[in-house]
């Protein structure tokens, strides 16, 4: 959990704040306790996890759970500096901090070390205990497992962006688990337990770079651990289990960039494929457009084959590759203007790849010569 304080001898008025906070914001409810009243809200189809205003004695909190989801990390400091207008009339700025506002301290170095710091908790404990428990669930009391974690290919030896990566997926996706009254009463009793525990650390065997809408770069990194279990997944599915298209997608990544596996295009294809079977709409098909477009060891390169991949993405990215392929002509005569079409889609949603192309051929319309347009 992080939270930030706000001095205030002011009252609350949740309902006009909420309101003024002029993003769609869902009132959860409420609890007290002797010294303060909490509130609970979310953002639909957003947060994957509460925050929670609390309000006591000239003073308020405002609380967020350190598995929130990405986005409500980056909404955390409008939060709380709306608040502080709404209380105060004033920007929040933080003292501790060298009096620098909330934008400046709750910026994206200060998420990436909270989730770091979130993460390493969550490995300590699961190398002790059998549960970690969400701060603020958004419904019930849900925990995290290495069981549940297994599911996904995913071990205390995996990288802090795939143990929080797949976190988000399975509560967005409402997957997680709920304890029982008895697995409380059972971990009630291990609190006061003293232990000393060697926290598994990542060692990286092999990295794909991708990057997000607006250009920034990221690395997917896998452990030999990670490896080993996406290979045994693989084959749980062939044998009739089900296991979930994002999983068969990591298989797909694997074969096609050769981590812990020999290349193998053919491979890749067929579980990029079985992914999207499986229900990964997002990755896998895009993936299998890459695939296509490159050529991978013993799979040729084909456009047609790629832009039919794209077509069937629910990836921003490939609204971009769509409007290539009818730049280029991949499947046949260029046509420009269904390549503008697809390149405005994909700009619209900002990404940067369309947002670049569409200035290039603004600027080169305006650098031909007039009889030549």
């Amino acid at each position: 959990m992080r939270s930030v304080c706000i001095h205030s001898s002011e009252r609350l008025n949740l309902d006009a704040f909420l309101h003024e906070l002029d993003v769609p914001v869902r009132f959860e409810f409420e609890g007290y306790d002797e010294e303060r009243s909490y509130y609970y809200f979310s953002r639909p189809g957003i947060s994957t996890t509460l925050f929670v205003i609390a309000e006591g004695p000239d003073e308020y909190e405002v609380m967020i759970d350190g598995l929130a989801s990405y986005s409500d990390y980056k909404f955390f400091p409008y939060l709380t500096d709306c608040l502080c207008q709404h209380l105060n009339h004033e920007s929040l700025v933080i003292p501790e901090s060298a009096g620098r506002t909330a934008y400046r301290v709750y910026d994206e170095s200060w998420i990436e070390d909270s989730i770091g710091e979130e993460v390493a908790m969550l490995k300590s404990a699961l190398s002790v205990f059998p549960r970690y428990y969400v701060g603020f669930p958004l419904e019930g009391v849900g925990y995290i497992s290495l069981d549940l974690l297994a599911q996904y290919g995913v071990n205390l030896h995996s990288s802090t962006p795939r143990i929080y990566g797949y976190i988000q997926y399975i509560m967005r996706n409402g997957l997680l688990p709920q304890a029982t009254d008895a697995e409380l009463e059972e971990d009630r009793n291990r609190e006061d337990q003293e232990t000393e525990v060697d926290v598994p650390q990542h060692i990286s065997i092999g990295r794909v770079k991708s990057w997000q809408i607006d250009g920034a770069e990221t690395w997917e990194s896998y452990s030999r651990e990670d490896t080993e279990m996406l290979l045994k997944l693989g084959e749980d599915y062939q044998s009739g289990r089900e296991v979930a298209g994002v999983v068969l997608n990591d298989l797909g990544t694997i074969y096609q960039e050769g981590i812990g596996v020999g290349r193998d295009g053919l491979k890749a294809e067929y579980w990029f494929k079985q992914a999207y079977l499986q229900g990964d709409h997002l990755y896998a098909p895009t993936n299998l457009g890459d695939l296509y477009r490159k050529g991978c060891g013993e799979l040729p390169s084909s456009l047609p084959l790629a832009f039919e991949a794209y077509r069937k993405s629910e990836d921003i990215y490939a609204l971009y590759r769509i409007g290539q392929a009818y730049e280029e002509g991949w499947t046949g005569t260029p046509d420009m203007e269904k390549a503008l079409f697809w390149y405005r889609k994909a700009a619209e949603k900002r990404h940067h790849l369309a947002v670049r192309r569409l200035e290039e051929l603004s600027n080169s319309a305006c650098m031909m010569p007039r009889n030549a347009r």
